[in-house]
Order: C-alpha cells, then sequence, then structure tokens
C-alpha cells in the first residue's frame, strides 16, 4: 500500500471515528436544547427568565454528556467508536468508573433544573426544590468518592486539576461579572447564575484539565 493510499485510509478512520460522532453528538444537542427551549416558550414550566432558561439548558447539556458515558459503560463496542479511548476494553475497565461519573453527571443536572424550575416563578414548590437539590447534591458527593476508589493516578491528578481550574474560571469570570454589576456597569449576576457557573465551567475545567495532559488528542 502506498504511503499516500495509506494517507487517505488513515483520514477516513478518523472520520468515521470523530466526524461522526462529533456530527452526531452536535446533532442531538441540537435537537434537545431545540425541544427543551420550546417547551419553555410555550409557558409550561411558567415564566422563566432568561437565568433559569440558561441553567435548564446547562441541565440537558450534563444529561446529554453523562448518557454518553453511560452507553460507553454498559455497551463498549458502541461507545468505543464516539468516545476518546483505545478500544472497548479500555470501557470495560472503566465501567465501574464510568457508570457512577454519569450518575453524578445527571445528579448536578437535576439539582440544577430543581433551581430552575423552583417557586415562585417556576412550577416546583420551593420546599421540593430545596430538598430535592440537597438530595442530589449528596448524590454527586456520593459518586464522586465511589468514583475516586477506582481512578489510577492520571486520572485523580485530572481531578484535582479540574477542581483547582473550575475555582479560579468561577472567581475570574463571575468576580469579574460581579464586579460590573457592583460598579453599574451591567447588571448583578444573579443566585441562580453563581449555580449554573459552579455546574457548567466545572464541565469546562474537566475537558481543559483533560486536554492539559493530553487525553483528548486522538487515539
Amino acid at each position: 500500500m502506498s504511503e499516500q493510499t495509506r494517507g487517505q485510509t488513515q483520514e477516513r478512520t478518523l472520520m468515521k471515528k470523530f466526524g461522526i460522532p462529533m456530527i452526531a453528538g452536535a446533532v442531538a444537542g441540537f435537537i434537545a436544547s431545540f425541544a427543551i427551549v420550546t417547551v419553555m416558550n410555550r409557558g409550561a414550566f411558567g415564566d422563566l427568565d432568561a437565568s433559569r432558561e440558561v441553567a435548564m439548558l446547562v441541565a440537558v447539556l450534563y444529561v446529554i454528556t453523562g448518557a454518553s458515558v453511560l452507553i460507553g459503560a454498559f455497551s463498549p463496542a458502541l461507545g468505543s467508536r464516539f468516545l476518546n479511548v483505545e478500544d472497548a476494553d479500555e470501557l470495560r475497565e472503566q465501567k465501574t468508573m464510568l457508570t457512577y461519573s454519569a450518575i453524578g453527571m445527571f445528579a448536578l443536572a437535576g439539582a440544577l433544573a430543581l433551581a430552575a424550575l423552583a417557586a415562585p416563578v417556576g412550577p416546583v414548590p420551593a420546599t421540593i426544590a430545596v430538598t430535592g437539590f440537597a438530595m442530589m447534591l449528596l448524590l454527586t458527593w456520593f459518586t464522586g468518592k465511589r468514583q475516586e476508589q477506582h481512578m489510577d493516578e492520571l486520572m485523580k491528578a485530572v481531578s484535582r486539576d479540574t477542581a483547582a481550574t473550575a475555582f479560579y474560571l468561577v472567581f475570574l469570570i463571575g468576580g469579574t461579572w460581579a464586579l460590573l454589576g457592583h460598579v453599574g456597569w451591567t447588571a448583578a449576576p444573579k443566585a441562580l447564575d453563581w449555580l449554573t457557573m459552579f455546574v457548567v465551567l466545572m464541565l469546562v475545567a474537566s475537558f481543559w484539565a483533560a486536554g492539559k495532559r493530553g487525553m483528548l488528542n486522538r487515539r
């Protein structure tokens, strides 16, 4: 096989492994986001403001991400086609850790959704929203501790980097926004905006930490 033919074959393989799943993920994200926005615009959840709508969209993002991880955990052959892993065996080895990770993502999504839909504007009574939020956070903490027991040293290092990076991102973005609001240059972030930033910037930080250690490179 010539070098040119080999290169074309590798390019097609990479396109199949990364291009198609990325397109499929983008389409799934668009459809899910469009569906939730349509439902919100029809007033099904009450008269939600922009902060609540953004929180709901971030919750949907976490659900989609968690679902992708869970598929990889329980169907390694399928997951290896769109997750950045060496092969299906890698997913089989990480099944327990990935399962806890997915559950934690679902729990965070549920917590943020409850906050977004809480009374007096949303349809969820405040007592239920606060109680559910606390239970979801407790579940997130529990799954995180269980997940840590199945991590190798590299994953533990990424986890620590994620926590540190998320803190600085919240301080930088949230702090700057709060300062601009304090001096009257823009509207100050609402309480729900802070919760949303905590959740979404943690996801951003996880990708940043993984990328810094080369874990997002094509494999």
